[in-house]
């Protein structure tokens, strides 16, 4: 009932600009983003609540507020399908019916949407043409996270969902082109499970496959299973093929109606990751520290700004980039503190599934701490750290 049957969906006020700059700061490299929203359950499968147990659903409210929040997001900037579409009149089998993933029908129809909502817009013309066509191919079957919550609740189930499968594969087949040079796939799909490349094919929804045939255009699927709202764009931005000077035309953003957009953390670390750090700029603070371990509650320094070379860092706007040699570590707080008394305490907690070692934190930008200059940044670790490990830190404007 809290994700399937929300009534409740939208930026907050407080976070729509902070969307909007996340916006400008891959336009000013020349990327678009799209964001490929995904209704939940309830509005797609309404038809099978039944009268008297709608748990709070309100399918009124419900639809206005995802229409609200496909608005906030093309003000701020991105491309935004019309979902709406497929929100009045939902395909058949949408979602699989006793599981929170899409069908490769709900893949399908939101491809053919984006794709069109993309085609409508001047960054399509930028875009390197391949032909691909879609076939159907093994089966998929699910046994589905509902129904594995009533065997455990109940010991029974409903057994398994059965759906055709689909693969998306290149209309020539001409073996010359496999030793001509192809052009670099402009476009990026990030995402969640719903749109990640799966060893495991029964768990292939073709979303990727159908976006290559309605845009009639390669693409680098970096969708990861479990990892959030933003993990895998955070991935993509973190990896090396991603460059603020080399940056894709598109990348097509795949997100659940569910999540808000809210997080502080998620801006302040994408922002200067879609800048490129620290390799971007100056360093004006720059310190490597080693340890041989660290448990609960213990801190380390990482910069200091006091003495004779302390630096006047009033009301900069500043990025910390900080590179751990573990990346196993993952879970820790940052703790700036400032010549004020204030101090700003950030809790990192990166998904499993995540690449460690690379982090970026943009300075808090909150009125208490604009008239403040920084004095130190500490790291406190939320994981007993058992193995030797260095850190290089640098603020950077």
């Amino acid at each position: 009932s809290e994700v399937d049957l929300t009534n409740d969906f939208g930026i907050p006020p407080a976070k729509q600009a902070e969307f909007a700059r996340l916006m400008r700061a891959f336009a000013s490299h020349g990327t678009q983003v799209a964001v490929a929203v995904q209704p939940t359950r309830g509005l797609m499968h309404r038809a099978q609540l039944q009268p008297g147990h709608m748990h709070g659903f309100d399918y009124a409210r419900a639809s206005a507020n995802l229409r609200m929040f496909l608005q906030q997001m093309r003000d701020g900037g991105a491309i935004v399908p019309d979902v709406m579409t497929l929100v009045e009149q939902p395909p058949k089998d949408f979602f699989f019916r006793r599981d929170h993933h899409w069908t490769p029908v709900g893949a399908e129809a939101t491809a053919r949407i984006t794709a069109d909502a993309i085609r409508q817009h001047p960054v399509y013309a930028q875009l390197p043409r391949k032909g691909y066509t879609t076939e159907q191919s093994l089966t998929l079957y699910k046994d589905g996270t509902l129904n594995l919550g009533l065997a455990a609740i109940c010991g029974n189930h409903f057994g398994y969902q059965f759906v055709p499968g689909y693969q998306t594969v290149p209309e020539s087949n001409d073996a010359a082109q496999l030793f001509e040079e192809q052009p670099d796939p402009e476009i990026v799909l990030v995402g969640t499970s719903n749109s990640a490349a799966r060893e495991d094919e029964t768990k292939q929804f073709n979303f990727d496959g159908f976006l290559k045939q309605y845009l009639s255009s390669d693409l680098i699927n970096y969708a990861l299973p479990g990892a959030g709202q933003d993990g895998s764009l955070l991935e993509y931005l973190l990896s090396s093929n991603y460059a603020p000077d080399k940056a894709p035309k598109l990348i097509i953003w795949e997100l659940p109606a569910n999540y808000r957009l809210d997080g502080d953390l998620m801006y302040r670390q994408l922002i200067p990751a879609v800048n490129g750090g620290c390799k971007a700029s100056d360093s004006l603070l720059e310190t490597r520290v080693e340890r041989p371990a660290m448990g609960l509650n213990d801190r380390l320094e990482l910069l200091s700004n006091a003495g004779a070379q302390r630096k006047d860092l009033k009301g900069r706007n500043a990025v910390l980039d900080i590179r751990i040699s573990d990346p196993n570590i993952k879970n820790f707080y940052i703790i700036t503190y400032y010549d004020n008394g204030t101090r700003d305490k950030v809790w990192f907690r990166r998904e499993a599934i995540v690449t460690g070692g690379q982090y970026y934190l943009e300075l808090s930008r909150a009125a208490e701490f604009r008239d403040a200059n920084l004095l130190s940044v500490l790291l406190e670790p939320t994981q007993v750290v058992e193995q030797p490990f260095q850190i290089e830190t640098k603020l950077c404007l």
